[in-house]
């Protein structure tokens, strides 16, 4: 079976703040509506009957900052047995909405849809680090303008996002 393996470049792109891991990750969660995700799961689009159906439930659950919370890793916690006390959560957050957007012009974006966003405790106890891929380093794979417009958007959309949790 033939194998292609393309190169790549990815952008990581890490926010630091004084701020505390707790706070980081309470202005995070009221910014994707966590709340209301736990409360009440977003359906896959077979659940809704129509387009506009799933819009409106997906609208209906979006936090503040446009973004749905889909689900954490607390990879801090398992850490703690291997003696590390440093706080580590990695989240999966997005908007369905705003992926149709570029994966109509490759769905091989949907490798790394929806973006992850680690909050991290730094080492020295001093704030914390909040670090995510530059989703158009990993969408826009080829030299479609449209594909990377849709993605440059995202990318703009998730750094106000880290901005608002993470300003003083």
């Amino acid at each position: 079976m033939p194998k292609t393996v393309t190169s790549h470049t990815l952008q990581l792109v890490t926010f630091s703040t004084s701020l505390s891991f707790t706070e980081v990750t309470s202005r995070l969660d009221a910014q994707i509506g966590k709340e209301k995700i736990l409360a009440t799961p977003v359906p896959t689009s077979g659940a809704a009957s129509s387009i506009e159906a799933f819009e409106a439930h997906i609208n209906s659950r979006v936090g503040p900052s446009g973004f749905l919370y889909f689900n954490e890793h607390n990879h801090g916690a398992w850490m703690k047995l291997f003696s590390n006390s440093r706080r580590a959560v990695l989240y999966v957050l997005g908007n369905p909405l705003v992926g149709q957007t570029f994966l109509q012009y490759d769905l091989r974006g949907a490798l790394n849809i929806p973006p992850r966003v680690l909050v991290l405790e730094k080492a020295d106890g001093t704030g914390t680090e909040v670090v995510y891929h530059l989703p158009s380093s990993l969408i826009a794979l080829d030299d479609n303008e449209k594909l990377r417009a849709a993605a440059e958007g995202l990318d703009n959309k998730l750094e106000a996002l880290v901005e608002s949790i993470t300003a003083t």
